[in-house]
């Protein structure tokens, strides 16, 4: 077993109770990752001191550095539950007496996971963790006129036509692979709810087995990493994005826009609506096929992270604009070119 697997296997099994910290020999310092992470940088606070902090892509968890002038003080707090020489090993285990906020370790794993920040980001994360960046009792109107709407609309029909064009060679070629793999219908379609509230079908290349919700709606994760109603087309084109290009001709409908909140099921939409009943006011504009929330917040398979995504696609309501919007179809296609998984 190698020393990511250890750490992986050592933070599943922490409940935010314990510290792990790892000795990094080619810097000198010591680590902790996941909920360690989050346990050592509130140690730290209580002693005024900032760790430094980042996120691990290999083991996709946040990490936080301690120096051995904090890891000495963390040993002499505990030196009656052990008597460790920090220059004889390379692994240590403490104890804490209280389990981490699971909510702000959340808010802490997702402000690690942004690349980059701009100052409307950090307004937005602002707003979501302290509320002023948006009103929870306050009515959020589109920010965009009706000649900035219209003119978006004519936009948006023409650069589908377009990119329907362009991608022809495409939609035939994941079209025959689906069709080879198991014989069963290219596209997907499901019902979704869009502007004014109103059902409509968004179409999909079909990633998955026929059977896929045999047991009802299930959330799938990002690219659709570990489930196994993928098929092995399925697979391809998700962690591609392939399997959105129907979503053009919905665009060219008038379904849908290129860039707005992503649309989602009524089965859903009720749940988190218990939550927060705020989601109503994106019934204000058409959804999108890419959105400022799937850049930042990311595949949403949790109820956490769809509410995460309300704020995220309120904020763009409130602020929308064709600036805004050239810079997310911007910001999607290299994320898309360069492989980032959302």
């Amino acid at each position: 077993m190698n020393n990511s697997e250890i750490i992986t296997l050592n933070e599943i099994k922490n409940d935010g109770s314990e510290i792990n910290l790892y000795y990094n020999k080619d810097f000198g310092v010591w680590t902790a990752f996941g909920m360690s992470a989050y346990a050592l940088r509130l140690f730290g606070k209580t002693y005024n001191q900032d760790n430094p902090r980042g996120y691990s892509e290999e083991l996709q968890m946040p990490c936080t550095v301690a120096d051995k002038h904090t890891l000495d003080k963390l040993i002499k707090q505990y030196k009656s539950d052990c008597d460790i020489d920090i220059t004889a090993v390379d692994t240590l285990k403490f104890k804490i007496s209280d389990t981490v906020d699971m909510d702000a370790y959340q808010r802490w794993t997702d402000k690690l996971r942004v690349r980059e920040i701009d100052a409307q980001e950090l307004d937005l994360r602002e707003g979501i963790d302290n509320g002023p960046g948006v009103p929870k009792h306050q009515f959020i109107k589109d920010g965009m006129t009706s000649f900035e709407r219209n003119t978006k609309r004519v936009g948006d029909c023409l650069l589908s036509l377009l990119a329907m064009n362009i991608f022809s060679p495409l939609f035939l070629l994941c079209w025959i692979a689906i069709k080879l793999e198991d014989h069963g219908p290219a596209i997907f379609k499901q019902e979704r709810i869009g502007r004014f509230g109103k059902p409509f079908y968004i179409y999909k290349f079909r990633s998955m087995r026929l059977d896929a919700e045999k047991l009802g709606p299930q959330l799938s994760k990002s690219c659709g990493e570990g489930d196994p109603r993928l098929t092995k087309v399925g697979r391809f084109i998700r962690a591609h994005h392939l399997d959105e290009l129907p979503q053009l001709y919905n665009v060219f409908i008038g379904d849908m826009a290129f860039i707005g909140p992503r649309p989602e099921r009524k089965f859903y939409i009720d749940q988190i609506m218990e939550y927060d009943k705020r989601y109503e006011y994106l019934y204000q504009i058409r959804p999108g096929v890419t959105s400022y929330a799937t850049l930042y917040n990311g595949y949403t398979d949790t109820m956490a992270k769809m509410l995460r995504r309300l704020q995220y696609d309120l904020y763009y309501l409130g602020h929308r604009s064709w600036w805004f919007d050239m810079k997310i179809l911007t910001n999607t296609f290299c994320s898309i070119v360069f492989g980032k998984k959302f």
